[in-house]
């Protein structure tokens, strides 16, 4: 067999495609790869069929002739051994198990912890000493594994590239690849640049959210109540082409700044709320709820406005519930500033003894730039930790711990669409320059959440629930209330991010707001693709 250089392939053969074993395959990064399940699984099953291919005659050694980021596809001549199935040697997968660890040793692995280091060094280890082909398989997909989970992705396709060329069947194998193949550049876990931070481990995790417990919070801002109204479809009216319901069922939540508070509660938190309400039959509702939840509270009455509540009606046909229409009672008008200083009191009595104070701004009139001072202030005199979740006008916001906006209000902010990670990061460091934030948090949906930290570089995590959304509703209290808690209690800006993440993916897989809890949060941790 020549040795002489294959154009196509460094260090690849020149041989008659009869004579050697070849690959094609197609690019794995595509953006459009990965959309069909069930034709990833047609591809793969007819491209996966390795045979027997003529042996070489000047050395022992195959070659494999696929290039980095392709499906390994091996081709022989027509009619030669097409029953029989090749079992390849160690001794012609060694070169290619040596150009693998060469390949993917990255020059800014000193940046990984020592223990991450170590681990990357004894699978590297096991896989180049394996003792049959079946072992290169199983090491070559266990370091392709630790790959992804140090968000090495290109270095985790092609170590599970390698072990498809030795056993196109694996099932495993197969897996991770087209697990991999759904990983692009702007959802990946962690990107090159981001890995000196610790890598976020499940045993580490299961430490936070049992510390939630230890969580001491005020939630201040727009009180909501929900008010869910159940009917039975009746028939069409007379009066107008309306559908007629039975009531069946009133039920009553917290919403707005009141759910974030139940949410700190529900994880094991102690939370104390603040807020207005006005006089009348909603805000005793209100108060019996928070008193049901283990909610301490003071609601400030004000009778010029009514106790913000959500009506929802809703149709239901069997166990299926439709919303028919949705009645908001709420001023948006500002608070008048005797009612500013009473609020301003009662955060500045209660304080003592709580670790941070979120600031829930639902438009509703609540979160005056007097009420936003004071508790500026208040941070900064106690060191309490002060974290705003809000919808707009992020510049009242001055030097506030953390904010957590999602991404459509991110980008009416900024004045232009996230597309890409170049234009979240310009908006990341928008919001950044405009708040003075110590960290800014944008939740975008189904891509997941982006951390931006003053001095750092931007960290992007996937959604760890990518499948099971049913009503998205008030997720983003979840998160906030989620991290609020993590970060008093130990946890690191990405641990409580991971955490925030975590939750929210409980939450909405349930109707309406909704919470979630410890023994959740574990369970669901135990479920997630992350080290232990």
């Amino acid at each position: 067999m020549s040795n002489s250089p294959n154009p196509n392939l460094p260090g690849g053969s020149q041989d008659k495609p009869s004579d050697r074993l070849s690959g094609t395959g197609a690019d794995v990064g595509k953006p459009d790869a990965g959309k069909n399940s069930s034709q990833a699984s047609d591809r793969l099953s007819e491209e996966l069929s390795l045979t027997k291919f003529n042996q070489p005659q000047e050395k022992d050694q195959a070659t494999f002739t696929f290039k980095d980021g392709q499906i390994p596809k091996f081709q022989i001549r027509k009619g030669e051994f097409l029953h029989e199935k090749t079992e390849l040697s160690l001794t012609e997968i060694k070169p290619f198990v040596d150009d693998l660890i060469k390949k993917t040793t990255r020059r800014d692995e000193d940046k990984l912890t020592e223990s991450q280091r170590q681990e990357l060094a004894e699978s590297r280890k096991n896989l180049q000493t394996s003792a049959r082909p079946d072992d290169a398989v199983l090491h070559s997909l266990h370091l392709a594994s630790l790959f992804a989970h140090l968000g090495y992705i290109e270095e985790a396709r092609q170590a599970t590239e390698l072990s498809l060329g030795i056993d196109p069947d694996n099932i495993k194998g197969i897996e991770l690849f087209k697990e991999l193949e759904r990983m692009h550049p702007h959802d990946i876990t962690l990107s090159a640049k981001q890995m000196g931070t610790p890598l976020l481990s499940k045993s580490n995790l299961r430490k936070r959210i049992k510390n939630l417990t230890g969580g001491r919070v005020i939630v201040v801002g727009d009180l909501l109540l929900d008010e869910l109204l159940e009917g039975k479809p009746e028939r069409i009216s007379r009066e107008a082409p309306v559908l007629i319901l039975e009531h069946v069922d009133t039920e009553y939540a917290l919403g707005g700044a009141a759910n974030t508070a139940n949410n700190v509660a529900h994880l094991g938190g102690t939370c104390h709320a603040i807020g207005v309400c006005g006089k009348d039959s909603y805000a005793q509702k209100m108060a019996k709820i928070f008193e049901q939840s283990g909610i301490t509270f003071d609601l400030v009455t004000d009778a010029e406005r009514p106790t913000t509540v959500k009506t929802r009606i809703l149709s239901k046909a069997h166990s299926f519930k439709q919303q028919i229409l949705r009645l908001d009672r709420i001023s948006h008008e500002a608070i008048s500033q005797s009612i500013e200083k009473e609020l301003i009191e009662k955060i500045e009595k209660s304080s003592a003894g709580y670790h941070a104070i979120i600031l829930s701004d639902y438009r509703g009139g609540t979160m005056t730039d007097g009420l936003i001072k004071a508790c500026r202030q208040l941070s900064q005199k106690t060191k309490i930790a002060l974290i705003v979740d809000a919808q707009d006008h992020f510049e009242r916001f001055q030097n506030v711990t953390l904010i957590t906006p999602n991404q459509p209000d991110c980008e009416k902010a900024c004045g232009f669409t996230i597309s890409d990670s170049a234009s979240l990061k310009e908006a990341g460091n928008e919001l950044m320059l405009l708040t003075g934030a110590e960290a800014l948090l944008i939740t975008r949906g189904g891509h997941g959440m982006a951390l931006f930290q003053r001095g750092q570089e931007p960290f992007e995590l996937p959604v760890f629930n990518r499948e099971e959304v049913f009503d998205v509703t008030g997720a983003g209290d979840t998160v906030v209330a989620t991290m609020a808690l993590a970060m008093v209690t130990g946890a690191s800006y990405i641990e409580a991010m991971a955490l925030g993440n975590l939750a929210a993916g409980i939450v909405v897989k349930k109707a309406g707001t909704a919470t979630t809890s410890q023994t959740e949060m574990s369970e669901a941790l135990d479920q997630i693709n992350l080290p232990e």
